[in-house]
């Protein structure tokens, strides 16, 4: 059989991340070592598995019959409400006229909205670099994408205006500790992005899946905690934090948008397993979910230290970075013409360290991107400082 795809599923490409540890995998010989700076998940290290697998098993001892049966589309509402109770400890974002639905990590989140908001050929707005997996999204509904560049402080103000100005359906914005970028978006940048949605009628979709992943500096607030116009669609996650194969995420909108939403989620996933949630709600009930966080702030904020430190050290001075706050990348940059591709591929082979090229999170001139995403939490200290060092040397070669 011809089998009649659509052309943004006969276009759609793999991402560059995977490329890049399987070129390294597929070059190792006995006694290599591979060090994946491509990846885009949390280190193993700061599972806290024995901490899971008690709620997992009390969630199958406590379960009744009702657990092995579909879910509630909206999700399991104790859950629901731990996770509002959660989200509003440390600002208001839950506010009186909004809603919480569970939904199947975060990027379902931004999936439902798209589908729910955008048709095809109406525009959406993403910053420069921005989520590849919202990027792909976005692209396989048939969406035109708008991009704006970010500053050290955010979003580029005076691009983001002549978007909106175009009639943007939504603006898609990681505001804390960007992926792959690592950019916080300043408190005013957050307030006249919040103006400007009002100004043009442009929904906003705040992700904030790595907004728990502080290691300095102070917390800034939400630009849901500004929302008293249903303007702003946030989306959470447990995935960098507690366990990504638990897929659990949230969204938080106006009431009457959750409405529209959860007869989508009927069609698309349905529900997140209920035993799953069960056991969230057990551990969000019995303990300082920050508490447990923090741990994991407490290991991470010392590797991106490190691996700050080692770039300054080993990169050619030409080559910039950076410097986040939180979360898990840092955003390097090679001087203008360099074949990041190139050189990410030889990393990949020569080195054994894979590294994400920038131009599949560039949707302005990505032929043009010197940029990379390095993950400073998956690897040791021992291995970050080495692999740096090691990269270090091999652009030397590029510059």
């Amino acid at each position: 059989m011809e089998y009649q795809f659509r052309q943004e599923v006969l276009t759609a490409k793999k991402a560059a991340m995977g490329e890049m540890f399987n070129l390294a995998k597929e070059n190792l010989k006995p006694g290599d070592k591979l060090i994946n700076f491509a990846s885009g998940h949390p280190s193993t290290e700061v599972f806290q598995d024995e901490f899971i697998k008690k709620y997992m098993n009390l969630a199958m001892e406590e379960a009744g019959k009702d657990l092995f049966q579909y879910g509630a589309h909206a999700g399991y509402m104790p859950l629901r409400e731990s996770f509002i109770e959660f989200t509003n400890q440390r600002g208001d974002v839950v506010k009186q006229e909004d809603d919480l639905i569970v939904t199947y990590g975060a990027t379902e989140a931004i999936f439902l909205v798209a589908s729910a908001m955008v048709t095809a050929g109406d525009k959406v707005i993403v910053e420069v670099p921005s989520y590849i997996n919202a990027i792909k999204a976005f692209q396989v509904l048939g969406i035109e994408i708008i991009g704006v560049h970010l500053e050290e402080d955010g979003v580029n103000l005076d691009e983001l205006e002549c978007a909106m100005k175009r009639g943007a359906k939504l603006f898609y914005t990681i505001p804390n500790f960007g992926n792959p970028s690592g950019v916080t978006m300043s408190v005013p940048k957050r307030k006249a992005v919040y103006e400007l949605a009002l100004k043009y009628q442009t929904l906003i979709v705040e992700d904030n899946t790595y907004g728990e992943l502080r290691y300095c500096g102070k917390r800034v607030p939400n630009i849901k905690e500004f929302d008293i116009e249903g303007a702003v669609v946030y989306v959470g996650s447990v995935s960098k934090w507690m366990a990504p194969a638990m897929r659990v995420g949230f969204m938080v909108a106006d009431r009457e948008f959750i409405k529209r939403i959860i007869p989508i989620k009927a069609v698309s996933t349905n529900g997140v397993t209920s035993i799953i949630q069960y056991a969230l709600w057990r551990m969000f009930e019995e303990n300082d979910m920050y508490g447990q966080i923090q741990k994991i702030c407490d290991v991470y904020g010392k590797k991106l230290s490190l691996m700050e430190r080692c770039m300054d050290e080993y990169f050619p001075e030409c080559v910039k970075h950076t410097f986040p706050d939180g979360g898990m990348y840092i955003w390097v940059t090679m001087p203008e013409g360099t074949d990041v591709t190139e050189f990410c591929k030889e990393s990949a082979a020569r080195l054994h360290i894979p590294i994400t090229p920038g131009n599949g999170f560039c949707v302005v001139e990505p032929e043009k991107c010197t940029g990379m995403r390095f993950n400073f939490v998956k690897e040791s200290m021992e291995d970050i400082e080495y692999g740096i060092a090691e990269v270090g040397k091999l652009m030397w070669q590029y510059v």
